[in-house]
């Protein structure tokens, strides 16, 4: 089973004939509230959700929907509804209630001047301390620009496996490229899921042999729905999460 179907399972089990209280895509994040105020994030593919107008045919209806309708989404094809069901999954497992560590990943990497870094995603904050402590750097990203020192995805598979350390975006849940990446992070001693759209799922995880997680918690999901609706970002949202980091 891909790692989105565990997800799914797992998040399926506590979901507890909970309803969507509020759904808003923004155009940086898209954000789920439940009707018991709990919310999840996930990133928002404001590029490729299509030139038709209407992106989503069933807006206007979510609201009042079973969470476990909306939930299996994360698996569609369709960007918007995968980013929809990934957050309703985040709703579910990112509880507040759970008392996860509070951490910032930049804390969490101690690396040799001899230790290679990969990076699936371009995360500057974490680049600019990663290149304190070691020179040897891959990033890769999906879409790059001629001489910006970034590598095509499809580079993944010659050189991630020579990282000893690996940081993944979570967007990759969203556009299921998670379970192509993750073989190839089978010599890291660490690997890393990083963002505001991971599930703090360690029992989903911990077999595919990722150590960390690096998400968000949110704690005011008034004003980061708000802040969604907005346009806004991780920036942006900042006073309404908190960073949490758990060791798998």
């Amino acid at each position: 089973m891909m790692i989105i179907g565990e997800l799914i399972e797992r998040a399926l089990i506590d979901t507890k004939k909970r309803k969507i209280g509020d759904v808003r895509a923004g155009l940086g994040y898209t954000g789920v509230m439940l009707d018991d105020k709990a919310c999840g994030l996930a990133y928002t593919f404001r590029n490729e959700l299509g030139c038709c107008c209407g992106t989503l045919g069933v807006a206007g209806s979510l609201i009042g929907m079973d969470a476990e309708e909306i939930i299996p989404w994360a698996k569609e094809d369709d960007r918007l509804k995968a980013a929809i069901g990934l957050a309703a999954i985040n709703a579910v497992l990112n509880d507040p209630g759970k008392n996860f560590p509070k951490g910032n990943v930049l804390d969490a990497f101690m690396l040799r001047e001899s230790d290679t870094f990969g990076m699936v995603g371009d995360f500057q904050p974490i680049l600019s301390k990663v290149k304190t402590m070691t020179n040897n750097v891959y990033i890769f990203e999906q879409q790059v620009c001629e001489g910006c020192g970034i590598y095509p995805s499809e580079m993944i598979p010659r050189y991630l496996p020579e990282c000893d350390a690996v940081v993944i975006t979570a967007t990759s849940i969203i556009n299921h490229t998670i379970d192509d990446i993750i073989p190839y992070c089978k010599n890291a001693a660490a690997v890393c899921l990083l963002g505001p759209s991971t599930p703090l799922c360690a029992e989903v995880f911990e077999k595919y042999d990722i150590t960390l997680l690096a998400g968000s918690v949110v704690k005011n999901p008034e004003l980061v729905m708000q802040v969604i609706s907005q346009g806004g970002g991780t920036m942006s949202m900042k006073p309404a999460i908190d960073q949490v980091l758990i060791k798998v």
